[in-house]
């Protein structure tokens, strides 16, 4: 059974014990993906780097990608998992499985999401989650980014010819177009590529930060300067070669790249485009003899249509060409076109000396060997066979040139194609409809066209009547052929874009409907140089014109068409059309007639007109109408209502409607008049009865009363609604002259019954008439309700008692004794009056009893001791009838002993004496006054201190470290004394501020720099000052008199004046202050100003001036100033800062500035400037130098926010009504010592808005917005509020929370809000008898948990003793190992809050 028992125990320990490491072992779980946002191109692809630290599983960690949709951000879309193949959603499956979407794993805890190409709909938000894997939750297990998709706007392009044939040593020059218009902060990098037969080669790139880097294979000719790449435009980009070699035969092309810096500052590829590629094939040319050279030819543009530009390049290759002459000449079909000399003088054919002049024609040396013949606008006639003649010219020494040899170039076939028009016109709009009055547009879009255009717009009515013109456009830009019933109007047509054709008519009127053509021509020029039209296209759309009187509706509509008076009255009078000025005019016909009126206009300028009673009104506009406003509504108003809508266009009258006629009914209001009496049950014989009539409801808060008492069905007082008062027929009944009626509130009226007789106990009545006055003026009645009560007046009560229990009370020395004689209950009766007598009884040996004080019925206080200061210390009072105080203030061991006091009551009889009723004792307070405990402690280093500075002398410092009491006075001595002497006293800081030196021979320095800290210092020293110094404490407490606690003597500071004195310098030099001060709003900082000087110099003095430099300021400004006469100034007159300041100087060369209270706008750059002034021998200062230090920045930050409440949400079922419910507000953490808190508690009502119920105010006030409701406040802690609502009733029910404000005192005494939070809810449902009765026949939560907790319990101790057994059987070798289930590495117990909420719940 024993083994057993340990193989089952095993497994148990080994998984506690791994459960323990895991906890000790395991970091923190911290994911992190790329940071974004990230901007991508669409079509491109993309990949997101997500990664974990912390983890420390065996297997790898499992990622998975997800992605929240930009309109739909709150709804998951799962991507991809590494560890769940199912885990795609549709719109992602297809793509995974097509692996356009995969994840590459770099490590167990690093992965890679790959988007091949990017779609539109894949922007959104990404998400990186990682599973747990283990049953802790320790750390994030999710990060997300922001992935936007751009369209691609990126463009690459090459317009010049397709293939290049060059020879070897030429110069190239090629030209791309590279662009991009996306609205991102991109920049682009340009590389030309030559493509061989077996491989492609870089040339050159200019990268995105416009660096130009050359390919491997042309970094020689990059760096011979042959091979260059420029920007020529914004969005032209040049490659240029001076001399071509063989290297670049090929295709070459042109790629573009974009790219963008990710927020890691990172730069990415997001697009790239290719150009199509020029082939280019580059001759060698070999010349054998010296004198021969070789000529080519070639057609740049190849074959070409009319209208286009030809070029037609000539090249001569020969050795030291530099030195040779020649002449070249290009001819077509064997006739010379153009000639250029070996001098550079152009000379053209006489067919081509038109097209020359024209600049068709021209014809250039480029280089030494390149000449090049261009014709722009090409035509027909300009096809043939070309080729070159190079003749070979020799300078003579005239200057004149001789012609050697010619050669001929191969021939080029041109071939021109005449083009054909693609021309082709549409309508932008089909069918376009206007207002009247608007501007008509019609747009024509055209496509296709190569030469240049015209367009002529028509228009025609109705179907049976024929076009007219409208206006008419010319191929070169010109408008004219204006229609003739146009000519007064405003009409034009214009080319916005290359592509399309514009008519604009303004002021569009109804004739202007129907339909509408444009006519777009093209032209282009024939073989004899003309102009001549090509191609033409039409195209048709229909307008119609709408009137603005057939779109203008008006519709008036309220929802105040049954109100009571005083009421708002809102009507809404809707326009529906086109927006133009409008007019509107209000219209009334009153229920007692027939006659419609205007009562208020507002015109289209926003000018008010018409009507007599405006001030009735207001009228404004909105957007889609006008409203109207009776802002106090009365009978007068009562009637039907109707608003006219009139229209303008520039000034003239469009249209004008009527909008439905609204009928509006105004009637008094309902009364909500509820009456109560409140009155005590009863009252004695010859008191004062009195009785109050409440209103609970009324109609208005304005609303005035008749209020009437009746005594047995007779009239006793009645108030008017003026407030006049008038007796009735039962005043005459003997209470004429006792009776009195007021209203001590608003809507409370109070009857008094004086000296109240037996014959006054029945009924009484208070009858309430509610009067109102309506807009105009006018009180009228409502209806009157009615309150009974009977009134009881019975005989007075002659007993009373006190408290006969005895008490114990324990205070400390100098505190208040606080003494009560309370009577149980509070006597209203007006005849009778108590007598109050105060006993002592001493705790000494000889136990006496006095009585001390007394308080006789009339009001007269005497004290009985003989002890005047005793006297002095007694504070006695009366807060209410039957409560009797008395505190003994600054209390002292002597006043210990017992207290009691003595109750006599007297009553006054019908003769008007008063006569003894009866006495009464109470028990024994026991006051024992503790005597303070001595604390004090001064502190006990002892130093050595060697003097070289005699001028300067040294301070014998006497710190105390603790004291027995803050109200403490300490009388401080210092002592001298020789080794093995006696200590002799030289100076004495008396309790009371008095100082004693004892050495008359030197004059000491006394200083108190804090209450706890004392110095004196010895300056001017020599020889006999050598000696131990020390100061002694005296600690004395004043309560009736002075009390010694405790003495205590500091350690001693052995002092040795060296006798060689150093050298004094004229140098002024300043130490170096602390360079940064960061403080919180509130603490004080101190600024020190320390001379350095080698000796004091008595003739030196100094003047110190404290500067200051605000942040965001240039100039220094003088905080103060202290003169080296003593003259100590202030430079600003704000008081509340001068009260903050504080300036000592604690020695001879050291300045102390003190501001306390620190607040942000102390916040700059503190200086002080030091002057030296000397006394020369004429009795004259003279200053000798000047020094500043180095700045202090001080920075002054406010408090930050660390305001928390308890956020807990609890439910809470009330069945015991009387004793209600409580609602707390826990505050858990505060954002200074210094808060005071505003709390509000609040109810929901049924649309979830708060509605106050309570609040405390920063200095304590307490308001109550629930009426008569005794809700009971306390604040038993500094940081718990609690508000209790007893008697409840189903109407409590709700959610209940309470909102804290917290407050901050400034240092203008003033209050700033620093923060604001709310508590959890608490949701309170208060059941009926029978949800009560219901509640007990079912089963509780709590009845569960009570059966499952002595079950837990059970379990536990199985499992204990279970393990001692265990521990009992191990051998005695394995007593002192450690164990994984002891003391060590204890597992984490459950709060007990938490399981304490769970069976509240």
């Amino acid at each position: 059974m024993f083994l057993r028992l340990q193989l089952w125990l095993f497994p148990l320990l080994m998984y506690l014990a791994g459960l323990l490491l895991s906890d000790i072992c395991r970091g923190e779980h911290l994911v992190k993906i790329q940071e974004g946002p990230l901007f991508r191109v669409k079509g491109y692809p993309i990949s997101i780097s997500c990664n974990v630290s912390g983890y420390l599983g065996q297997a790898d960690q499992c990622f998975e990608f997800l992605v929240y949709k930009p309109n739909f951000p709150d709804r998951e879309i799962r991507m991809i998992s590494t560890c769940d193949e199912n885990y795609p959603y549709a719109v992602f499956n297809q793509r995974v499985r097509d692996k356009s979407i995969t994840i590459e794993r770099r490590s167990k805890t690093s992965v890679l999401l790959h988007l091949v190409s990017l779609l539109a709909e894949d922007a959104g938000t990404y998400e990186c989650f990682t599973p747990n894997s283990f049953q802790i939750y320790e750390g994030t297990y999710n990060a997300k980014i922001t992935l936007n998709v751009i369209e691609d706007t990126l463009k690459a392009s090459y317009s010049g010819p397709q293939s290049h044939s060059i020879s070897e040593g030429e110069a190239l020059q090629l030209e791309c177009e590279v662009s991009s218009q996306t609205m991102q902060h991109t920049h682009l990098s340009v590389t030309w590529y030559v493509s061989g037969s077996t491989e492609t080669f870089q040339i050159i790139t200019l990268d995105r930060d416009l660096t130009v880097r050359p390919g491997t294979a042309f970094e020689n000719q990059y760096r011979s300067g042959l091979i260059s790449i420029e920007k020529v435009e914004d969005t032209t980009y040049r490659l240029k070669m001076s001399q071509v070699q063989q290297a670049v035969s090929g295709e070459i092309y042109c790629q573009a790249e974009e790219w963008i810096q990710d927020p890691d500052r990172s730069w990415t590829r997001i697009a790239h485009k290719n150009t199509t590629g020029i082939s280019l094939e580059v001759k060698t040319l070999a010349v054998a003899e010296v004198d021969s050279f070789i000529t080519d030819i070639g057609v740049v543009s190849g074959d070409v249509q009319e209208g286009d530009k030809m070029v037609i390049r000539c090249s001569v290759q020969a050795d030291n060409l530099s030195r040779h002459f020649f002449s070249i000449t290009w001819l077509k079909n064997n006739m010379e076109v153009a000639h250029i000399g070996p001098s550079g003088v152009l000379t053209v054919a006489s067919d081509y000396l038109a097209r020359e002049s024209k600049g068709e024609l021209k014809a250039v040396k480029i280089t030494d060997k390149a000449y090049v013949l261009t014709i722009q606008s090409v035509r027909t006639v300009d096809q043939g066979q070309y080729k070159c003649r190079a003749t070979q010219e020799e300078m003579t020494e005239t200057g004149a040139f001789s012609r050697r040899q010619s050669q001929l170039s191969r021939e080029e076939t041109v071939h021109i194609t005449a083009k054909e028009s693609s021309l082709a016109v549409v309508m932008a709009r089909q069918e376009v409809q206007v207002i009247e009055g608007e501007t008509l547009k019609l747009t024509c879009n055209v496509s296709g066209a190569s030469g240049p255009l015209s367009v002529s717009w028509k228009h025609k009515k109705t179907t049976g009547s024929s076009f007219r013109d409208i206006i008419s456009l010319t191929r070169e830009g010109v408008m004219e052929d204006k229609g003739g019933q146009y000519q007064q109007r405003t009409v034009r047509t214009f080319r916005p874009t290359a592509a399309d054709f514009t008519l604009e008519i303004s002021d569009a009127v109804v004739s202007d409907s129907g339909e509408y053509t444009c006519t777009v021509s093209e032209w282009n020029i024939d073989t004899s140089g003309t102009m001549k039209e090509v191609k033409s296209q039409s195209q048709k759309g229909t307008v119609s014109v709408k009137s603005i009187d057939s779109l203008l509706t008006v519709v008036l509509k309220s929802r105040d068409t049954n109100v009571t008076e005083n009421s708002f009255i809102n009507l809404f009078c809707t326009v529906k059309g086109p927006k133009v000025p409008l007019d509107v005019h209000w219209k009334f016909q009153p229920s007692d007639s027939a006659a419609q009126k205007d009562i208020i206009c507002m015109l289209r300028s926003g000018a008010i007109s018409c009507g007599a009673e405006q001030k009735d009104y207001q009228v404004e506009a909105n957007g889609n109408g006008f409203i109207l406003r009776v802002l106090r509504a009365s009978k007068r108003h009562h009637g039907i209502y109707q608003c006219q809508i009139t229209a303008y266009r520039e000034s003239v009258q469009k249209a004008q409607k009527h909008s439905n006629k609204l009928a509006v009914t105004v009637h008094s209001p309902v009364s909500k008049l509820s009456v109560s009496i409140r009155s005590p049950s009863e009252f004695l014989v010859k008191s004062n009865a009195k009785i109050d009539c409440l209103i609970n409801a009324a109609v208005s808060n304005s609303s005035r009363f008749a209020v009437t008492w009746r005594f047995r069905d007779q009239n006793l007082v009645s108030m008017d609604p003026k407030g006049v008062i008038t007796l009735g027929s039962a005043a005459n009944l003997g209470m004429d002259q006792r009776i009195n009626m007021h209203m001590i509130e608003k809507q409370t009226y109070q009857l008094t019954i004086q000296q109240a007789r037996s014959v006054d106990s029945g009924t009484y009545n208070c009858s309430v008439e509610e009067w109102i006055q309506d807009p105009d003026g006018i009180w009228y009645p409502l209806k009157t309700m009615s309150a009974i009560m009977t009134l009881p007046v019975n005989e007075i009560a002659n007993t009373f008692s006190l408290n006969t229990s005895d008490h114990q009370l324990v205070v400390t020395e100098g505190e208040k004794v606080d003494l009560s004689c309370s009577m149980s209950q509070d006597i209203q009766d007006s005849t009778l009056q108590y007598s109050l007598t105060w006993f002592f009884e001493s705790q000494g040996q000889t136990q006496s009893t006095v009585q001390f004080l007394s308080y006789s019925y009339d009001g007269r206080l005497q004290f009985l001791g003989h002890d005047p200061e005793f006297q002095h210390r007694l504070h006695f009072s009366r807060p209410t009838t039957k409560a009797f105080h008395l505190s003994i203030l600054n209390s002292i061991s002597s006043d210990s002993g017992g207290y009691y006091c003595q109750i006599d009551q007297y009553h006054l009889d019908c003769k008007g004496k008063w006569e003894w009723k009866a006495q009464a004792k109470s028990g024994f307070t026991n006051v024992h006054v503790r005597l303070i405990e001595s604390k004090l402690q001064v502190e006990k280093a002892s130093r050595s201190l060697n003097v070289t500075d005699r001028h300067a002398g040294f301070t014998v410092e006497c710190k105390i470290n603790s004291r027995s009491s803050e109200k403490s006075h300490f009388e401080v001595t210092w002592f001298k004394s020789q080794k093995g002497g006696t200590p002799v006293s030289i100076f004495t800081a008396s309790k009371d501020g008095t100082l004693n030196s004892a050495n008359s021979q030197k004059h000491l320095i006394y200083t108190r720099p804090a209450t706890t800290l004392y110095k004196l210092t010895v300056p001017d020293v020599d020889s006999f000052d050598n000696g131990q110094y020390h100061c002694q404490v005296v600690e004395w407490l004043l309560t009736n008199e002075w009390r010694n606690i405790a003495k205590d003597k500091s350690g001693e500071l052995s002092v040795y004046v060296e006798s060689e004195e150093k050298q004094s310098t004229d140098i002024l030099v300043l130490e170096n202050p602390t360079s940064e001060l960061n403080l919180t709003e509130g603490q004080q900082f101190d600024l020190s100003c320390s001379i350095h000087v080698n000796k004091v110099d008595p003739s030196m003095h100094y003047t110190l001036t404290w500067l200051v430099e605000k942040p965001n300021s240039n100039a220094r400004t003088v905080l103060m100033k202290h003169t080296y006469d003593g003259h100590l100034q202030y430079a600003f007159t704000d008081q509340q800062l001068r009260s903050r300041l504080q300036f000592s100087r604690s020695s001879a060369t050291t300045f102390q500035l003190t501001v306390f209270n620190s607040i942000p706008a102390d916040n700059g750059s503190y200086q002080c400037m030091v002057e030296q002034f000397q006394l020369e021998c004429e009795g004259k200062w003279k200053r000798k130098g000047t020094a500043e230090s180095k700045p202090t920045m001080v920075a002054v930050q406010n408090i930050e926010s660390k305001l928390q409440l308890l956020k807990v949400h609890r439910s809470h079922n009330v069945t015991n009504r009387h004793a209600g419910f409580t609602i707390k507000c826990e505050i858990q953490s505060r954002s200074s010592e210094k808060s005071v808190f505003e709390v509000t508690w609040s109810r929901m009502d049924e649309n979830g808005r708060p509605l106050t119920i309570f609040n405390v105010s920063p200095d304590g006030t307490l308001h109550s917005l629930t009426g008569d409701r005794g809700l009971v406040y306390q604040h038993p802690s500094a940081m718990l509020y609690t508000l209790t609502v007893p008697d409840v009733n189903p109407i409590d029910n709700g959610q209940y929370q309470c909102r804290v404000v917290e407050w901050l005192p400034t240092a203008t005494n003033g209050w700033r809000k620093v923060a604001e939070d709310k508590s959890g809810q608490l949701a309170v449902h208060v059941y009926d008898k029978g949800a009560t009765t219901e509640s007990k026949q079912g089963c509780s939560s709590g009845a569960i948990l009570g059966g499952l907790i002595p079950l837990i319990f059970c379990l536990l101790g199985i499992i204990i003793l279970l393990l001692i057994t265990v521990k009992r059987t191990k051998s005695d070798s394995k007593k002192q190992k450690d164990c994984l289930w002891a003391e060590n590495n204890p597992l984490k117990p459950v709060p007990e809050s938490t399981a304490v909420e769970g069976d509240n719940a």
